[in-house]
């Protein structure tokens, strides 16, 4: 595949995933807690909490998003193999556990008020399995990318 064609299917793949991501935080979400709020109406207090913690764990993914973003314009000037990615995908890791850990707080917190229900409980094990596996294959992606950022540094240095 060729290195264009592999960064525009890697920008469609981004922006896809960030309009998943508004259609789940801003549609689904919100249906889903109107819906919880009507057939449990002693819940509804949770509404509005639930649903602004939802949005603000969308934040680290869109800022995740974006680093990703700012690898494929790497990856497009055939510059893979930079300083600026080793850290963008650090920081992904980095975001991608922050993401874990409020979802885990968050697991905490239901538990502890007695609202943890199963599908939730489900739910967000899910989220954080997803999200400790893209944590270590981006810390792993970054230790290669640096190492062949140096190898490339000592091939340019001999020549």
């Amino acid at each position: 595949m060729e290195r264009e064609e592999l960064t525009k299917w890697l920008k469609i793949v981004i922006v896809f995933t960030g309009l998943i991501g508004l259609f789940l935080c801003f549609i689904v979400a919100p249906l889903l807690g109107l819906e919880m709020k009507s057939m449990y109406p002693e819940y509804g207090y949770m509404f509005w909490p639930c649903l602004i913690f939802i949005w603000a764990t969308g934040v680290p993914f869109y800022i995740a998003l974006y680093k990703g973003w700012l690898i494929c314009g790497e990856i497009a000037n055939d510059n893979s193999f930079c300083e600026e990615n080793v850290q963008r995908l650090k920081e992904i890791s980095k975001l991608a556990l922050l993401e874990c850990i409020l979802y885990l707080a968050a697991m905490i917190i239901l538990l502890l008020l007695n609202l943890l229900h199963p599908s939730i409980l489900l739910m967000i094990l899910f989220i954080i399995f997803v999200g400790i596996s893209i944590a270590v294959v981006a810390a792993t992606i970054s230790h290669l990318v640096e190492k062949a950022r140096e190898l490339k540094e000592e091939n340019d240095l001999t020549i």
